[in-house]
């Protein structure tokens, strides 16, 4: 039986996963290094080319998910209502942790077609592979400022 409060709980939930982003920023680093961006096109690449660009689609997505739950904990802690996402990513915004509420709106787009992107045309895939790649480095740079929020307006670090 658990004797932390309800507010103990919730920091302890949000250093964890303050640690799984940090994770994830490391595989989605490393399977962004693992080909040279942009690329020319996803139907000349090997299976294991093709297995890493599967492995940044899939941690782009992820780390995007995981980006916005941890948004709602900061607003959640902060002591103000998270129930409107609109609301959320505008806090976020104001301070500093996102430089644009329409940037990270953008940045779901790009997840919710790679979650969903069934397109047989070279074209289309590798643009998308490209933008991806391009967009990850700005979901690394996220994350970093939601570490250094957490630390310095929170004092929570990453477990």
């Amino acid at each position: 039986m658990s004797l932390a409060t309800p507010l103990a709980e919730r920091r302890a939930h949000l250093a964890r996963k303050l640690g799984a982003i940090a994770r994830l920023v490391g595989h989605l680093e490393f399977s962004r290094r693992r080909l040279s961006y942009p690329l020319v096109s996803i139907d000349g690449l090997d299976e294991l080319e093709l297995e890493s660009v599967s492995a940044l689609i899939e941690r782009f997505g992820k780390l995007q998910d995981l980006l916005g739950g941890v948004f709602r904990e900061i607003v959640i802690l902060s002591g103000e209502d998270a129930s409107d996402m609109n609301d959320v990513l505008a806090r976020v915004e104001k301070i500093g942790v996102l430089a644009s509420a329409d940037d990270w709106r953008s940045l779901r787009a790009l997840r919710n077609l790679g979650a969903h992107n069934y397109d047989d045309n070279d074209a289309a895939k590798t643009a998308f592979v490209n933008e991806s790649a391009r967009q990850a480095a700005i979901l690394v740079e996220v994350a970093s400022r939601v570490a250094a929020y957490c630390h310095e307006k929170l004092c929570i670090e990453a477990i």
